[in-house]
């Protein structure tokens, strides 16, 4: 396809702007890809600052949970779409298969078929070992830990057990993932995959672009790494792109609320680790239609009203955008300011979230949840908040106490810390 450039990562590295690694660890390493979500100078400053005497209590425990994390992630994998007790459709265990989270047996039916929907209530069935829905959520994590605690430590171990993670996954031939999601969430008695499951895949985006970025620092990452790694993600944005589960008309390409958002991340994200800048500028452009079509002008978002879980769904749609509007920063389109025609934008949404920061105040559409997570909105208040100078945002997003939660009981709220002390700017 004429979309995919046929790049080592190596080679995308020398074709862009050269910039040399030069903090206090990696004086002569040089990143051999460009970050997607992360920025190198802010990197190299927190790093600094963090093995300083400056360093705040704040970032000093981000760090050590990072550690914590990084420590039971050497000891959790390798992981393998292999390693699941189900078959897939096509009987290739290579193919990523999962089960619809929100569906249910008929209990009225003999046979409980067709299995039937409960939004916001899930299934079991769903998040065992069978398929590979928690497995991709726990490769995809661990690799991400990893490669941060190597960044921040200089530690080898973690980059060689996070490279050895990822070959496992996406590079032998006994246990690699075929690059498409054919059979993503489901549901039997219905179909044996379905657009949505491509939600599922979000991860290899948001977690692991980055990650083998910086993971190509160590001496460990050879040219075959490299090689192997573009060729996966080639095929997996061409899967993207042109099938009908995916880029058809009536893909998750086309779908109005937060899964159409995060399909466009994928292939934003991807486009530029691949150094498919056109590609990805196109999909920050079409951030511009999500405003448009998601956004009141008071920032509450009605496709996501209609889900018994709405301030998570307010959350999971708004977190995308952000990442769209990030690359919008490196590609030259400005995302952060597009207002809609009601007067809805990215800005409203964060807004109408943090006018709800205190759990005590009401939140006014439903909420299953017993109680809001507030703390997963504080990366986005503190990314927007910088783009937009809006100070007030990143107060919020500073001043919120993370000092209860835990690796084991609080993981999503651990990594909220780590954007906020090591991973992005303040200002």
């Amino acid at each position: 396809m004429e979309y995919l450039r046929p790049l080592t990562l190596r080679t995308i590295k020398q074709t862009a702007i050269a910039t040399s690694l030069t903090a206090v660890f990696f004086s002569t390493s040089v990143l051999s890809a460009d970050l997607v979500f992360l920025d190198k100078t802010t990197l190299e400053q927190n790093r600094t600052l963090l093995h300083s005497e400056q360093a705040s209590p704040s970032m000093q425990s981000a760090y050590q949970r990072l550690i914590e994390e990084a420590d039971l992630a050497m000891k959790d994998g390798p992981f393998s779409v292999t390693d699941k007790g189900m078959t897939p459709p096509s009987g290739n265990k290579h193919d990523y298969m999962s089960i619809s989270p929100y569906w249910w047996p008929d209990t009225s039916k003999e046979g409980g078929l067709p299995w039937v929907r409960h939004d916001g209530k899930t299934n079991p069935a769903s998040k065992t070992a069978e398929t590979d829905s928690k497995r991709i959520g726990h490769f995809t994590r661990s690799v991400r830990a990893l490669a941060l605690a190597y960044y921040f430590s200089q530690d080898e171990k973690y980059a060689q057990q996070g490279i050895d993670y990822i070959r496992t996954w996406f590079v032998d031939q006994d246990t690699k993932m075929n690059p498409n999601v054919n059979f993503g969430q489901g549901v039997p008695g219905v179909a044996e995959g379905r657009r949505g499951g491509i939600i599922d895949t979000r991860s290899l985006a948001d977690r692991m672009l980055d990650a083998i970025a910086l993971l190509s620092l160590s001496p460990a990452w050879a040219d075959q790494d490299e090689t192997q790694i573009t060729q996966w993600y080639s095929e997996y944005l061409d899967w993207l792109i042109v099938d009908d589960l995916s880029g058809g008309p009536k893909g998750e390409a086309a779908s109005a609320n937060n899964h159409g958002t995060w399909y466009d991340y994928q292939v934003a994200s991807i486009a530029y680790f691949l150094g498919n800048e056109p590609l990805a500028k196109k999909m920050v452009q079409k951030g511009k239609m999500r405003i448009d079509t998601q956004f009141e002008k008071d920032g509450s978002q009605p496709h996501e009203i209609e889900r018994t879980r709405a301030y998570h769904y307010h959350y999971f749609s708004l977190d995308p955008l952000v990442g769209i509007a990030q690359i919008g920063d490196k590609v030259g389109v400005d995302l952060w300011h597009h207002t809609n025609p009601k007067g809805g934008s990215l800005a409203s949404g964060i807004q109408l979230m943090a006018n709800y920061h205190d759990p005590a105040v009401t939140w006014p559409y439903t909420q299953k949840d017993k109680r809001r997570r507030v703390e997963r909105m504080t990366p986005l208040y503190l990314k927007a908040g910088v783009a937009l100078d809006r100070s007030d945002w990143i107060k919020l997003a500073t001043n919120t106490d993370f000092s209860q939660m835990t690796v084991k009981k609080n993981l999503a709220e651990v990594w909220a810390q780590r954007d906020i002390e090591l991973l992005y700017p303040r200002k």
